[in-house]
């Protein structure tokens, strides 16, 4: 499962990483104007969107549960 952090102090409100998300993932709050994950069980974690961010504001990674079945341990 993917997951993102989005640093909204560093959020310019742009929409750069909205329009890099090929999953749609992202939004952006008309309240606020500053991004937010509308669904992030859809996001491929490619990091497009932490890549085209110009300031830096989103870091994505991923993060899995191994069943204690399948650990060799």
């Amino acid at each position: 499962m993917p997951v993102e952090r989005i640093d909204l102090e560093k959020c310019d409100g742009c929409a750069v990483c909205v329009e890099s998300c090929s999953t749609d993932v992202l939004r952006m709050k008309e309240q606020t104007g500053k991004v937010y994950a509308a669904y992030p069980e859809d996001c491929h974690s490619c990091s497009l969107c932490a890549a085209d961010c110009p300031v830096g504001a989103i870091q994505v990674s991923f993060v899995t549960h191994i069943p204690k079945e399948l650990l060799p341990y």
